[in-house]
Order: C-alpha cells, then sequence, then structure tokens
C-alpha cells in the first residue's frame, strides 16, 4: 500500500477509538504521524520485536514548568510493521491494531509502563 493510502487507513481509524482518547489527542496537541518505516534507533532499541507505534514526548506524569521539549509530541505509526504483520491489504484487523496502538500509546503520555498497558489490554 501507499504510504497516502495509510495515512488514510490511520485517519479513519482514529474515528473509531472513543471520544475520551481522541479528546486527549486534540486537547494535549498530540499529533498522529503515519511513518513509512521506523527510523534505525528504534529498530535498535527493540531488536526482533515489531513496533507499530512510539509516544515522543514527555509523559504527563513527568511535565514541570521547567519541562523543555525540543520535538514536538506526537504518536508516530509504522506502516511496514503493520504490512508484515496484516499484508499490504487494508483488513480489520489492521484498523482494529491501529485503533489499539494509538490507545496504547496514549497511555504511554499519561505515564503507564508497557506492562500496565499490557495488562489493561492494549
Amino acid at each position: 500500500m501507499q504510504i497516502e493510502e495509510f495515512e488514510e487507513l490511520v485517519q479513519g481509524a482514529l474515528e473509531d477509538i472513543p471520544d475520551k482518547y481522541r479528546k486527549v489527542l486534540r486537547e494535549e496537541k498530540i499529533e498522529i504521524l503515519p511513518r513509512e518505516n521506523p527510523p534505525l534507533g528504534i529498530k535498535e532499541k527493540f531488536p526482533n520485536q515489531t513496533v507499530f507505534g512510539i509516544f515522543i514526548g514527555t509523559p504527563l506524569k513527568r511535565k514541570t514548568v521547567f519541562s523543555i521539549q525540543t520535538e514536538p509530541t506526537r504518536i508516530e505509526l509504522y506502516k511496514e510493521n503493520f504490512e508484515r504483520v496484516f499484508g499490504t491489504k487494508v483488513s480489520e484487523a489492521m484498523k482494529e491494531q491501529i485503533s489499539r496502538t494509538v490507545i496504547h500509546e496514549i497511555a504511554h503520555y499519561w505515564g503507564f509502563t508497557e506492562e500496565e498497558i499490557h495488562k489493561m489490554g492494549y
């Protein structure tokens, strides 16, 4: 699939997540950025793992008036990894995983650890 089709898929999946999560994205100005593939640093940090997405920014629990952020707060989603697992054709399973990934990454914004997020089912 082309990156433009993946971008449309991500936008459609965002409409399916519960409003309370979309509200966080809007209010906290967290961008959702579809990317072709994960950067080398992500691949090195998570070897032999499929990383669908990542939260980049300062978690809410760690923000202070002295926090200086050099990059915009965002969630990146990696087309290459979705295609590796689900194939290149759009499917309901792929859409569901995009939604789950966004919710998972929002939980990181709130300060939850991987273990806590997995216990919540994401």
